[in-house]
């Protein structure tokens, strides 16, 4: 017995030792870059009978021309792949689960932009016997006559139906991933980001469930989305998300989705807000103004679908409308209010589109419209349209905020309509390096420059008279 286990542990010492040679290691980099369209670089390479296969440090990187379209390494991460040892006796490598540890993606826009578009692959069917069955004679017509054209005609029987062969299980486990989409004109900065993904998925063998989380969500460099977790049913060949509600600052909604696993990864989500009155304690993108929405109704519908790999393929469409809304400070007093709110969007070609966007009432209005293209860059356009009383309070706020260099008298232009006045912010550039022409003659200022400005002056407000100024916050939801 002694001498057994001295064999096994030294045959474990030596074959570690080989998998850690630069030859080992390689030839696993070259199996992995010929599977994909990428560079492999696997730091340490080791295996146990309890854990599995082992490889720490791993870097991705995109290969050859598209080497320029990313600025960041793909991936980082550190994986565990568990398999079957008797399959492995037999000569077969049947994997029994994969866990991704400290993984960081950050995936380039330009690059998913050419990710192939889905291909249609024949599907080769069961193989059907080629001997034809013994005919059981003519068929005879009324009369008793034979027909000659029957006489060589077969009678064939249906196939048997085979045994459905179910695959061993698989499983996903991811701890602790931080995923990040950005586009590399600028400069690697994040667009959207999701933090602290966790997840065990079945995606293989008898009906299973699993469970994926996320921490966070960020947008452009601000949080738009606190932690939520949502169950995740197996029913093969389709991973799905059942019907899971959540709350997202006070906004109740309802989420659900599926992934098909068999030929090309084709996924589908649909997400919704029944009709009904709401109150989101804080804006996602000012937390820092304690201020909070309240509407009568609101009524969201959303959907999203295509093949994974292939964002040119991704289709959706976004519908929002809301009424009685109001945007309430810290105080608790009522500082604008708009009689209605609607929103209509589509994503088709990888390109996500703002068809109509609009907060309408008698004394101010915000009007919109723009296009994100897949490799990050914007461009849009904003109308606001106010009242005097408001004109004038913009306009201080512009002042305060430095976007007019100095001091000026208005900056909005009048309308045709009486007592009516707009401004026109016309939004290009990078989700990260958008300019807005928002100075005093339509000069172009950066608009993260001029959103820090615009905090900073609304602070002051804020210590100086005790309370939340809100009326330009309208703008903020429409800014990267």
């Amino acid at each position: 017995m002694v001498p057994l286990l001295a064999l096994s542990l030294g045959l474990l010492l030596i074959s570690n030792l080989l998998l850690q040679t630069r030859w080992c290691r390689g030839w696993l980099e070259g199996k992995l870059e010929r599977r994909s369209r990428f560079d492999w670089t696997v730091a340490s390479l080791s295996w146990t009978p309890w854990t599995g296969i082992q490889l720490r440090d791993i870097t991705v990187r995109p290969r050859g021309r598209d080497r320029h379209l990313a600025s960041r390494v793909l991936c980082r991460a550190d994986i565990d792949t568990g398999i079957y040892w008797s399959s492995l006796l037999r000569g077969k490598v049947v994997l029994r689960e994969v866990c991704f540890r400290r993984a960081e993606l950050a995936i380039p826009l330009e690059l998913l932009a050419l990710l192939p578009e889905e291909e249609t692959v024949p599907q080769k069917g069961p193989r059907i016997a080629r001997r034809v069955p013994e005919s059981e004679g003519p068929e005879r017509v009324p009369g008793g006559k034979t027909d000659g054209k029957n006489e060589a005609r077969p009678r064939v029987t249906a196939p048997a139906n085979k045994e459905v062969i179910i695959p061993r299980p698989f499983r996903v486990i991811i701890e602790r991933c931080k995923v990040e989409l950005y586009s590399s004109t600028d400069q690697g900065k994040s667009g959207l980001v999701l933090r602290g993904l966790r997840a065990d998925l079945p995606l293989q063998g008898e009906n299973s469930s699993g469970w994926i989380r996320c921490d966070g969500i960020g947008f452009g460099g601000h949080d738009i989305g606190g932690s939520w977790r949502g169950q995740v049913e197996w029913r093969s060949p389709v991973l799905a998300m059942p019907p899971t509600e959540f709350l997202w600052e006070g906004l109740p909604i309802r989420v659900e989705g599926s992934l098909q696993m068999v030929g090309s990864p084709r996924f589908l989500v649909t997400m919704e807000v029944p009709d009904g009155p709401v109150r989101m304690r804080r804006l996602p993108m000012v937390p820092w103004s304690q201020a909070s929405l309240e509407a009568e109704s609101v009524r969201m519908e959303g959907n999203l679908g295509g093949t994974l790999t292939s964002l040119g393929s991704w289709r959706g469409s976004l519908v929002i409308k809301a009424s009685g809304l109001a945007l309430t400070g810290a105080g608790k007093e009522k500082q604008v209010g708009f009689e209605e709110g609607r929103l209509k969007a589509g994503m088709r070609n990888g390109s996500f589109q703002v068809l109509d966007a609009r907060l309408h009432s008698e004394e101010l209005s915000f009007l919109g419209n723009g296009v994100l293209v897949p490799d990050g860059r914007l461009r849009g356009v904003i109308r606001v349209v106010a009242d005097q009383d408001n004109a004038s309070v913009i306009t201080r706020f512009a002042n305060g905020a430095m976007w007019t260099g100095g001091w000026t008298r208005t900056w909005l232009s009048p309308l045709e309509t009486p007592d009516r006045y707009y401004r026109d912010l016309e939004l290009k550039g990078t989700v990260n390096g958008a300019v807005m022409n928002a100075g005093r003659h339509g000069e172009n200022l950066e608009v993260s420059k001029a959103w820090k400005q615009m905090v900073s002056f609304v602070r002051n407000e804020e210590r100086e008279t005790g309370q939340v100024v809100a009326p330009v916050l309208e703008n903020q939801p429409l800014t990267p």
